[in-house]
């Protein structure tokens, strides 16, 4: 199967990451079909006609994903999305529509290089940073 550089098929769809359990790859499989930032709960119920039941078996894989930079959580929904980079990255910036709830990921080196030189100035060993920018998405500034 064909793939481009950022890990899609030639008919478009993205594929799994390697080294993921099976679990991480219905729960990531799940985030990948849908459009909208899914919570635990969420997945849950479209994971049950597949055998799991467990609210920690989703939680689980969720932890794995994330730790391994596949997923990002967006803190104000309380809901997961795909990573559109290759690996994880410290600094996490994402649009966050209030009306339609539709979460775009951004890459802004600009953001990441200064929050990292301000960290470093101020000899804190971070983690990571995610910043949640809300407002209105284009398709909602117009309606």
């Amino acid at each position: 199967m064909a793939r481009d550089e950022v890990g899609a098929s030639a008919s478009g769809e993205r594929e799994a990451p390697a080294g993921l359990s099976k679990n991480e790859i219905l729960v990531w499989r799940t985030l990948a079909a849908g459009d909208d930032p899914l919570k635990a709960y969420e997945i849950l119920d479209q994971l049950k006609d597949q055998g799991v039941r467990a609210p920690m078996t989703v939680y689980r894989a969720l932890d794995g994903l994330e730790a391994k930079g596949h997923i990002h959580k967006i803190d104000g929904m309380n809901a997961f999305v795909l990573c559109n980079h290759e690996g994880p990255h410290v600094v996490q910036s994402f649009l966050v529509c209030e009306k339609c709830s539709t979460v775009e990921e951004l890459d802004v080196l600009a953001v990441e290089a200064g929050i990292m030189a301000a960290v470093r100035a101020a000899n804190f060993d971070m983690s990571n940073a995610r910043l949640e920018i809300k407002g209105d998405c284009r398709n909602c500034a117009v309606s």
